[in-house]
């Protein structure tokens, strides 16, 4: 998973999706643009970094190694 950014207003608390940072810095703009044609873009930028093991991947890893585990120790 990559790293992922949102951005949020800094007039009225409108949220981004999490996105790619240009993709988020566009999405800010445009709301701008809309709502708040007077005043520069302000607001917050989130960041969120990526995993290496993606969605339940990291899940079924650890359950894999806990039944192996529990193998182990009955012999």
């Amino acid at each position: 998973m990559a790293d992922s950014y949102r951005y949020r207003c800094g007039e009225c608390g409108h949220r981004t999706a999490w996105g790619s940072e240009s993709r988020g810095a566009a999405a800010i703009e445009a709301h701008y643009d809309r709502r708040h044609p007077e005043i520069v873009p302000g607001g917050v930028v989130e960041f969120r970094r990526g995993s290496s093991c993606g969605g339940s991947g990291c899940l079924v890893v650890l359950a894999v190694l806990v039944v192996l585990l529990v193998l182990a120790s009955r012999s």
